[in-house]
């Protein structure tokens, strides 16, 4: 398998059709002040009045980028969406191997396609991916319990300020998932052969549980990017969770709507483009 590298631009994108709706939440006391979920103004998204770092979407200069590729990551950046975090030790994979095989469904048959509840939340503020990402991976499994804001104050974000790091993520998962294990997973920068298949594998067996993989995304530019983000000279970064498999595709709901209209709630690619994308970067499975 040819792994496209991470300063080429994909070349095949497709897209996978439902509709759905979005099942209500009450509002916390952090719910934007505007009528509902996507339907701020665009002076309250900040598109087109404010600049990369004030967004939050990714500001590496040239140099900064230089030294992420050449260490083959950028997870210590507090100031990005995905900072911070450890891989799963080989006692945490192991771990979650046993989870998985105890509660593999009795007499399911092979599915070459599965797709998890469509359950799609623009984020609120321009930095809220993570708890967007929450909302909808765990309402993906039919659990409601807290909204973005809830979750904001948990991870230790504001409005425009602050990005969901991996153990926050992690932490929140696991808290809310109804006891279904997620562990983390980092990605090097040019991601392998070898990594797709894993990442295939460990999508198929968490989707077949009913559960959501959370993916981190880490777009240079000219690189590849998720459908509709922006190729421009900043680094993004950015949750997205999956909501499942077609055989060598996956199909992710992307938050990001209420950021860049270009952004469709619901997309998918090939798995290949998309470990490429979350190269240096990751996912919780």
């Amino acid at each position: 398998m040819t792994i496209a590298t991470k300063a080429t631009t994909a070349g095949v994108l497709a897209a996978f059709v439902c509709a759905g709706l979005v099942t209500p939440q009450a509002a916390s006391a952090d719910s934007p002040s505007s009528t509902g979920v996507g339907t701020l103004s665009g002076q309250e998204l900040g598109v087109g009045t404010l600049s990369g770092q004030e967004l939050g979407v990714g500001t590496l200069s040239g140099q900064e980028l230089g030294a992420a590729k050449a260490a083959n990551d950028d997870r210590n950046d507090r100031s990005k969406d995905g900072w911070g975090g450890r891989d799963a030790t080989a006692a945490e994979i192991k771990a979650k191997d046993a989870y998985m095989a105890a509660n593999k469904p009795k007499n399911s048959t092979l599915a070459n396609s599965r797709m998890l509840p469509y359950v799609h939340q623009g984020q609120w503020y321009n930095n809220y991916c993570g708890p967007a990402t929450l909302v909808m991976a765990l309402g993906m499994r039919g659990i409601w319990n807290h909204d973005q804001g809830t979750f904001a104050r948990w991870i230790g974000i504001s409005p425009n300020n602050g990005g969901t790091g991996v153990d926050q993520m992690n932490k929140q998962l696991n808290d809310e998932s109804g006891g279904f294990t997620y562990i983390r997973a980092n990605l090097p920068y040019t991601p392998t052969g070898a990594d797709v298949t894993l990442f295939k594998n460990r999508l198929m067996s968490d989707t077949d549980l009913g559960g959501s993989l959370v993916g981190n995304s880490m777009e240079v530019y000219n690189g590849p990017h998720l459908v509709g983000h922006p190729n421009n000279r900043s680094t993004i970064y950015h949750w997205f969770p999956f909501q499942g498999y077609d055989q060598d595709w996956a199909a992710y709901m992307d938050s990001a709507t209420t950021v860049w209209s270009s952004v469709p709630a619901r997309n998918g690619m090939p798995n290949s483009t998309l470990v490429t994308i979350m190269g240096g970067r990751g996912y919780n499975w």
